[in-house]
């Protein structure tokens, strides 16, 4: 199903069930609208936007038109009105973010754009277009410096701020998935584009022989690791082990993409707009 531009897509036409549960649960945490003001008033104009602006290569059509064209089909496709500047930054791990609450930008590591497909950035970008289209960018600011924050508000005792820790960081996985939506979206509905650049992240290679990489085998580990069939003990210990991850583990965000689209989800919204 082929399209230029879903026009009038809002997030909620693909936000992750998840998203919204957590996100209530985070609005209920106590001071957490001082938290924000506290951070966004002194940290970001002071500390991130010089950083970015001062060290990372912008892409123009000029510096970088692979890339600069990929942008621009992600952002027609996710019906975005406006274009936000966008960087390049030497680094070998594979990642991409996006920053600044209401002024935001987007970073994407060189190492995506060395070893990528076409297709496989325009998921890449469509999932950080799609943190923005959603408004996460003002909650990533805090959960990425969160212990910095706290530790500068008087009164938050230690449970109230591993409270608030936990929930943000919970909100944070599920705003992945939500933007995965976003990419597969912006890759137009290419899912072996969308599956392979998530297993980048798994270490699938063309370089690496005898890897036998394939949607199936990560499905397949996903089932074994299916959170019902553990105990109390178990799901305590999962708890404990992402509770400190802003990012979802890899194997379930592949299995999140899979079970969306092929629920019918994507072709049901593709076809609202035509």
């Amino acid at each position: 199903m082929s399209y230029d531009s879903l026009k009038g897509l809002v997030p909620e036409d693909y936000q992750h069930s998840g998203e919204v549960v957590a996100m209530k649960v985070l609005k209920a945490v106590p001071l957490m609208d001082k938290v924000m003001d506290y951070y966004l008033a002194w940290s970001l104009k002071l500390d991130t936007y010089p950083a970015i602006f001062g060290n990372y290569y912008k892409v123009t059509e000029e510096s970088c038109p692979r890339l600069y064209n990929l942008y621009k089909v992600a952002l027609k496709r996710l019906d975005m009105d406006k274009e936000y500047p966008l960087f390049v930054t030497l680094a070998f791990e594979y990642n991409a973010c996006a920053f600044g609450g209401s002024e935001p930008f987007l970073v994407i590591n060189s190492s995506f754009l060395k070893d990528c497909t076409d297709d496989e950035l325009l998921f890449i970008l469509g999932h950080e277009i799609g943190h923005i289209k959603s408004g996460h960018t003002t909650y990533f600011n805090i959960a990425r410096n969160l212990n910095k924050i706290l530790s500068g508000i008087h009164h938050v005792t230690a449970v109230l701020s591993i409270g608030i820790e936990y929930a943000m960081e919970e909100w944070f996985r599920n705003a992945e998935y939500t933007s995965d939506r976003a990419g597969v979206i912006a890759s137009g509905g290419n899912m072996q584009a969308c599956y392979s650049a998530v297993m980048k992240l798994l270490g699938q290679s063309e370089r690496i022989a005898d890897m036998d990489f394939s949607v199936e085998k990560v499905l397949k580990q996903a089932k074994d690791f299916e959170m019902d069939s553990v105990g109390v003990i178990g799901k305590v210990l999962y708890i404990g082990a992402t509770m400190e991850n802003c990012h979802p583990w890899s194997i379930l965000r592949l299995k999140h993409i899979y079970d969306w689209y092929n629920s019918g989800e994507f072709d049901k919204l593709v076809g609202k707009f035509k």
